[in-house]
């Protein structure tokens, strides 16, 4: 009887350690699972080192091939980017404009902010003809002024006049990409514009436009990573390891500086003197602060005051609905 009962117990036993690891199979499979392709957008320009040092190194592809997971890039900017995101043909967007993340989630894009990606205020400038009457952002008043609509230039003119005791009422603001703005300052037809670099860098170099305000203090003049909220639901684990492997390449750049702008100014077709310029003003570290939280809403506010999102969205829950900084690396 003894025995019996010892043998007993013995199946039994060995029953209840079969179910339990047979029920925790499908959660590790689940763990375990990773996408077969990673679809990413970038840009190069205006000084976008990571993705250059990125694409040129392979880090993105040598890590992830661990996985067995393929990684495509696509080149694109501005409105085809946030397209690309709701149109699921890319999963992360790696230099994203802030305002583009905002008007797309407004509009119904389920993105997600994971990391800022950069900061340029300073490169971000109001600029008028050289020698010309237009002294500082008061001397505005009934002027001319060229930029695009609906972007970060634009929300830094708005801070820049209210600052200055005056509003967009003020002034005639004239969109148009920013290229064309600083050609239309040139041949005369506007009295000032709003461009980034490197066409600032470049127009202020020409000696023929003065620099009359940067954006700092007024907007973040910040590109972001994003992605789509299905796929870092759904691959959690390969969303941290993506910013991981981005924060691997930002600690590459550091101690390979040299190298790094070499690239850039290779890639971009600039001058390698005109980078090393241009490098500092750009801030690339990845946190989002609660000062960032801050302007972002800030910016959401502008956005629905000026039409461009919809009267009944409220800023505060877009923003925080929008932002997440979980997967970031501890």
């Amino acid at each position: 009887m003894k025995n019996y009962l010892k043998v007993s117990f013995t199946v039994l036993l060995s029953l209840l350690l079969l179910i339990s690891v047979t029920g925790c199979q499908p959660n590790i499979a689940k763990q375990q699972e990773n996408p077969k392709v990673i679809n990413i957008s970038y840009s190069t320009k205006p000084l976008n080192a990571p993705a250059i040092v990125a694409l040129e190194k392979k880090m993105f592809e040598d890590e992830f091939a661990k996985d067995k997971i393929q990684v495509k890039w696509y080149e694109l900017e501005g409105p085809a980017t946030t397209e690309a995101l709701a149109a699921k043909s890319i999963d992360f967007a790696t230099s994203l404009n802030y305002v583009s993340a905002i008007i797309s989630n407004a509009n119904g894009n389920d993105i997600k902010i994971l990391s800022s990606y950069s900061k340029f205020p300073k490169g971000i400038g109001l600029v008028a003809a050289k020698g010309g009457e237009i002294a500082s952002v008061a001397d505005l008043k009934g002027k001319k002024i060229a930029l695009q609509k609906g972007t970060m230039l634009h929300e830094m003119l708005i801070k820049a006049l209210a600052e200055a005791g005056m509003s967009a009422n003020d002034v005639e603001i004239i969109s148009m990409a920013s290229a064309d703005a600083l050609n239309a300052l040139l041949q005369k037809q506007v009295d000032a514009a709003v461009i980034p670099d490197p066409l600032l860098t470049k127009g202020i170099a020409s000696q023929k436009i003065t620099l009359i305000r940067n954006a700092e203090g007024l907007i973040l003049g910040q590109a972001v990573i994003a992605a789509r909220t299905e796929f870092i639901q759904k691959y959690p684990e390969t969303t941290k390891h993506f910013l991981e492997i981005h924060q691997q390449i930002l600690a590459w750049i550091q101690e390979n500086q040299d190298e790094a702008l070499r690239m850039t100014a290779d890639t971009n077709g600039m001058e390698f003197k005109a980078v090393t310029a241009l490098y500092p003003k750009f801030d690339f570290t990845m946190p989002i602060d609660s000062q960032d939280i801050v302007k972002l809403k800030e910016s959401a506010e502008f956005l629905k005051a000026n039409g461009f999102i919809k009267s009944d969205v409220d800023p505060d829950e877009l923003v925080n609905r929008l932002v997440d900084t979980s997967y970031l690396p501890k």
